[in-house]
């Protein structure tokens, strides 16, 4: 007989822990994606929202776009051809000439449209018509938002359609001249209006405006609890999935930046045909989208100081020197706490972005930084519970990691203690935990 052999021993199977926890990093990282996706979304609407349904945005754009010098020009160059469009200057010149000079009237309508323009211009640069212009301006962006949000009472339409009338403008600017008798029968009504909106575009309008506030509004709420959801699930994980959400909120900040001014040149360049209209084209779309440009700058602006939070409660050893000095201090909350109120205040004084100016982002923004900072009191207090506060000089030694005639570095097994522990309360992660130890013996962390 032919002796048995034993069956080869089975592979060992996967710990169900360990597979358990492979997907709920997975599912946490997705979450993280998806948070990032969500702040992108709501960067988007709140600018669009704000931008177009604000009427305090909507008045300080108007604001803008009128005090631009190449703006200004190009809208009175517009009104002078709407007032050459609709009246024929040249006959009316010749009823008013003698009939010896009626011959003349065409070199003098010529003349007479480089004195236009030279009018409409000083016309414009009135604070007294500027000020008019903002105000007309923002009536006929509330009654415009007033038709989306359906009270179409508010706004009379023509033929269904929304258009915007520059026949008021255009007889201000013709009365100036005494040669063209009767020019608001010359300009009836009707004339000199610029479609906005078609009638059968009203109904999708007004059910994307609720959309749109309803996005704008909500979901950065939304965001956020994502966010929190994916830093809660990835325990001892956590400093990662913040990094992850970090670098998130950087990419998407430099990408929303990179877009605007790739689209502002595909608009100025391919789209706007005429040369001469490009520099007004290009400096409004700057001024519309200055919202946005601030949300991209905003999101970097955040992404910086979590990785300066992330560095400081991490194993670097400077970062470990700054938390050792910051101690006595980060203890007491007056201190702390005070000090975080003080540099927000002068945040927000400085304002680089208007991003900082609405009080919703502003309120929002201070309690991640609470937390943040609520976070590391706590990292500290376990890590040097008995520190007392040092001299000033000696604090930034130890930070940059330099000191005249310094004694040799502290225990190693101190060391190695202090990270232990921070390991077993979950402060750092086994990656970590091994390259924190390598620093302290001296080695390379194991690839």
């Amino acid at each position: 007989m032919t002796p048995e052999h034993p069956p080869p021993p089975a592979e060992p199977a996967e710990p169900v822990e360990a597979t358990a926890s492979r997907r709920r990093l997975i599912f946490v990282r997705v979450l993280t994606v998806v948070a990032i996706l969500l702040i992108v979304i709501s960067v988007i609407a709140n600018f669009v929202k704000r931008e177009a349904l604000d009427s305090s945005r909507f008045r300080g754009t108007s604001r803008a776009l009128i005090a631009d010098d190449t703006i200004r020009n190009q809208l009175a160059q517009t009104l002078v051809d709407q007032l050459y469009a609709n009246v024929d200057v040249a006959a009316a010149l010749r009823q008013r000439l003698p009939p010896n000079l009626q011959a003349l009237s065409g070199p003098i309508a010529g003349a007479a449209r480089d004195a236009a323009d030279r009018s409409a211009r000083r016309l414009l640069e009135g604070p007294r018509v500027q000020g008019a212009f903002v105000n007309a301006a923002s009536a006929a962006q509330r009654q415009f938002v007033a038709v989306l949000d359906g009270n179409t009472r508010r706004l009379q339409t023509t033929g269904g359609n929304v258009v915007l009338d520059l026949r008021p403008l255009v007889l201000d600017l013709g009365n100036r001249f005494s040669f063209i008798p009767d020019l608001s029968q010359r300009i009836p009504e009707g004339k000199a209006r610029v479609m906005i909106l078609k009638s059968n575009q009203l109904k999708t309008a007004q059910n994307g405006t609720k959309a749109l506030r309803f996005i704008a509004d909500w979901i950065w709420l939304l965001a956020l609890a994502v966010a929190a959801a994916a830093v809660w699930l990835a325990r001892g994980r956590r400093r990662n999935e913040v990094r992850a959400l970090a670098i998130g909120i950087l990419i998407a900040g430099i990408l929303v930046l990179i877009v605007r001014t790739l689209v502002g040149r595909y608009l100025v360049d391919h789209l706007v045909k005429s040369d001469s209209v490009r520099p007004a084209v290009a400096n409004a779309y700057a001024i519309l989208t200055d919202l946005l440009r601030g949300a991209g700058w905003t999101a970097v602006i955040i992404a910086v100081i979590a990785f300066a939070g992330l560095w400081l409660s991490g194993s670097k050893p400077r970062a470990v020197a700054t938390r050792r000095a910051l101690s006595p201090y980060l203890r007491r909350p007056e201190v702390a706490y005070g000090a975080l109120v003080l540099g927000y205040l002068l945040l927000l004084w400085w304002r680089p972005t208007p991003q900082f100016g609405f009080w919703l982002n502003v309120t929002v923004y201070f309690a991640l930084a609470v937390l943040g900072l609520e976070v590391l009191r706590r990292q500290t207090a376990r890590e040097f519970p008995d520190t007392e506060p040092g001299r000033l000089l000696d604090a930034l030694r130890d930070i940059v990691g330099w000191r005249p005639g310094r004694a040799a570095p502290a225990d190693p097994a101190d060391e190695l203690e202090r990270l232990a522990r921070l390991r077993a309360e979950g402060a750092l992660d086994d990656a970590e935990f091994a390259a924190a130890k390598a620093q302290v013996l001296g080695a390379r962390p194991a690839a």
